[in-house]
């Protein structure tokens, strides 16, 4: 019984849940939002396999102010929240004003509803999280100390299951941080990776108790963004991060983890550069509607394909990344054709333009001159005007 206990932080803690959408995973993601403090959003924004809703609440001084954001952005209802969303996030998130109503939603929807958590609390610990039964969600005790522009590299613990030791041999242990929080896991949760130097914990999980449990994920270091590839020029450095974040993802939901990590890469490439081109065509037929081309048949094609490219979609969500770069390219040229097609259009439409702008303007700049040669040169509308009395008097002496 000992050895069964003593192996239980080892055992899969997936949630055994499906995401709400079976093809895609919905994500909420609350405090720090942006793509450069949070991977997760730069995840959730490049990644087709997700979607998500932000909600940025930092630097938010008024509960007055938080109450609108929360009109604005949040889910009106515990129900709605958990129906609409598989995954929340939350990075530095200002939530003590959270009414007792929205707090017992959340923990509902982690204890009983398999909804699956993420945090980075940074300084919202001690304000939002220590003092709610928030805290009683969290794999970890205490978070503090932040400390700042000193180094450390993660080290992933080979005895976990294979979710982030794939990314070992990638050079992530290589990759340089400076900024994290001490954490204290509780008994009973999970360690994933410990800094070194210093041997404190930077990512700590466990399952929570409930009928459908999720799992509840915690880093250290508010994202520290140097090591997140998050900050400008260090992008290159942690290039793998948000492929980390998709198995962690992935594994908390109980489903496939990913195999091939370069061919989801390159799938999500041939994916994103399918959908800068079609952002391309549909600017140009835009542009080119604006001048009164016509533009239906070029929809028509552009809509069409667009429901060819649904295929490779499916292909990608069933992680079948051979598949989306074939069929990707196979389409290619049709792409290109109509981007072709749709530059050709708007160039026809301008040069319809430029031309009616250069009969306008000769036109006008003829009349004028004729008005001009008429008036100041051949003098057709001046009369020779006769001497005045006084001149003749004058003139007789």
């Amino acid at each position: 019984m000992a050895l069964l206990l003593a192996l239980l932080p080892l055992l899969p803690c997936s949630t055994g849940r499906e995401p709400a959408n079976a093809s895609r995973i919905s994500c909420f993601v609350i405090g720090a939002v942006a793509p450069t403090r949070n991977p997760f959003t730069a995840l959730f924004a490049e990644d087709p396999q997700f979607t998500y809703r932000a909600y940025p609440l930092v630097r938010v001084n008024t509960n007055m102010e938080k109450q609108k954001l929360d009109r604005r952005y949040y889910p009106r209802t515990g129900g709605e929240l958990m129906d609409n969303y598989d995954i929340m996030v939350f990075c530095e998130a200002q939530i003590e004003h959270f009414t007792p109503r929205k707090l017992h939603d959340l923990d509902f929807a982690f204890r009983e509803a398999g909804m699956v958590g993420a945090a980075s609390p940074g300084c919202s610990w001690d304000s939002a999280w220590v003092p709610t039964i928030l805290y009683d969600l969290m794999p970890v005790s205490q978070y503090y100390d932040y400390v700042r522009s000193n180094p450390y590299r993660v080290i992933f613990r080979r005895e976990m299951e294979s979710v982030f030791t794939p990314f070992v041999e990638l050079g992530m242990e290589k990759v340089s941080g400076n900024n994290y929080h001490y954490m204290t896991p509780r008994p009973g949760s999970v360690t994933w990776a410990d800094m070194q130097p210093n041997d404190n914990p930077w990512l700590v999980s466990w399952r929570l108790g409930g009928t459908e449990a999720g799992i509840m994920w915690v880093f250290t270091g508010t994202f520290d963004a140097p090591w997140w590839g998050l900050v400008f020029g260090s992008g290159g450095e942690n290039p793998y991060a948000i492929d980390m974040l998709t198995n962690l993802i992935f594994y908390s939901f109980g489903m496939p983890m990913v195999e091939d990590i370069h061919s989801r890469r390159e799938a999500r490439r041939v994916l994103s550069n399918f959908q800068a081109q079609k952002l391309l065509v549909l600017s140009m037929m835009e542009w080119a509607d604006k001048f009164g081309a016509n533009i239906f048949p070029l929809n028509e094609d552009l809509t069409a394909l667009e429901r060819e490219a649904s295929s490779a979609m499916n292909y990608y969500l069933e992680q079948d990344y051979a598949g989306v770069i074939t069929f990707m390219d196979s389409i290619s040229s049709a792409i290109m054709d109509l981007s072709s097609e749709a530059v050709r259009l708007k160039d026809g439409a301008m040069a319809w333009a430029y031309l009616v702008e250069y009969f306008v303007v000769t036109s006008a700049s003829l009349i004028a001159g004729s008005v001009l040669w008429s008036l100041m040169v051949r003098r057709r509308a001046y009369h020779a005007v006769g001497s005045t009395r006084l001149g003749i008097i004058y003139e007789g002496g």
